[in-house]
């Protein structure tokens, strides 16, 4: 029987327990977080994948780094941009790769609906054409966010000598009638309405953070994303709600940390918990929206700990 015990996870990483309650908070603990880096450059690059070209952006350390590189995917209807701040901040000590999924950012489209295992696919031979896996090749760290979570979840499952840990924050865990309901709601075309009021959701959803002090600059970055794949933004939410991860979630061979914070997702994510395997939870307060663009800290403070040190065993037979 697992033993589900909320922040777990700080027992085993020192500096970790001196944040209360998983409440990492610097004022209280007293520790610095990490800060971006200048110094450190975001590199572009297009690969040639089985959907299209995958644009991919890189962090390199200023030092070349033995530790495995960490790779992100990011949510639906975003890009590889959603996770700047974050990478500047983790890749001061290993090089941190940020996926633009097929459709996404500037991607290539695909030519017909994808299910997370096509999305998987595409990553897989993205990184293996840049060196990673196999034989000879070292294996990578994966993160996503919302839809990036399952695509993460896919691509450990079927290439297990690729991908070494996850770390997946907000899971869309929906079964059933639930997650009928889900595709029902999102999985649906987009409309282009003659008078622009469809730019004025887009607009709504993209500055929703800013009640939790997103800049309006930075929002209309993210409206940007949305306008770059609009109005097929809904596809990849096709994969998402007709992805049976109750019975993929117990095919993880890694370790696993999941992540919840006081926005959403929360409940779906603690609800998937005993499925893995190999499964550490953590909740991180303070956050509702924009957490990877107001509080990247936070993640990298419990994120780094778990990529660097052996995992406790989470479960009990």
């Amino acid at each position: 029987m697992r033993i589900y015990r909320n922040c777990i996870f700080l027992t085993y990483v020192s500096f970790i327990a001196l944040f209360s309650a998983a409440n990492v908070d610097s004022a209280k603990s007293g520790i610095s977080f990490p800060v971006e880096t200048p110094a450190i450059r975001i590199e572009r690059d297009f690969i040639a994948g089985p959907l299209g070209q995958v644009h991919v952006r890189i962090a390199r350390p200023e030092t070349e780094s033995p530790k495995p590189p960490l790779v992100l995917f990011h949510p639906t209807p975003y890009s590889s941009d959603y996770f700047l701040k974050f990478m500047r901040r983790m890749a001061s000590d290993r090089t941190v790769i940020a996926i633009d999924t097929p459709g996404y950012g500037d991607s290539d489209r695909p030519k017909e609906l994808q299910s997370i295992n096509g999305y998987a696919e595409s990553a897989a031979t993205v990184l293996k054409a840049m060196g990673y896996g196999g034989k000879k090749g070292q294996p990578v760290d994966l993160l996503g966010y919302h839809t990036g979570t399952l695509i993460a979840t896919e691509l450990a499952i079927q290439h297990p000598g690729l991908v070494r840990r996850l770390v997946l924050p907000g899971l869309p865990f929906f079964t059933g009638a639930e997650r009928k309901k889900a595709y029902q709601a999102n999985a649906k075309p987009e409309q282009v309405a003659s008078d622009g009021s469809h730019l004025a959701k887009k607009w709504d959803f993209a500055k929703a953070a800013t009640t939790a002090g997103l800049s309006l600059e930075r929002a209309q970055e993210h409206f940007g994303d949305m306008m770059q794949c609009y109005p097929h933004c809904w596809e990849a939410y096709h994969g998402v709600f007709t992805y049976p991860a109750e019975e993929r979630f117990p095919n993880v061979e890694q370790p696993v940390l999941l992540i919840t914070n006081d926005g959403s997702l929360k409940q779906e994510t603690e609800a998937a918990l005993p499925l893995f395997p190999q499964a550490t939870l953590i909740h991180i307060n303070g956050i509702t929206l924009g957490g990877f663009d107001l509080a990247p800290e936070k993640y990298v403070t419990v994120i780094r700990p778990f990529l660097d040190n052996d995992p406790p065993n989470m479960s009990e037979k």
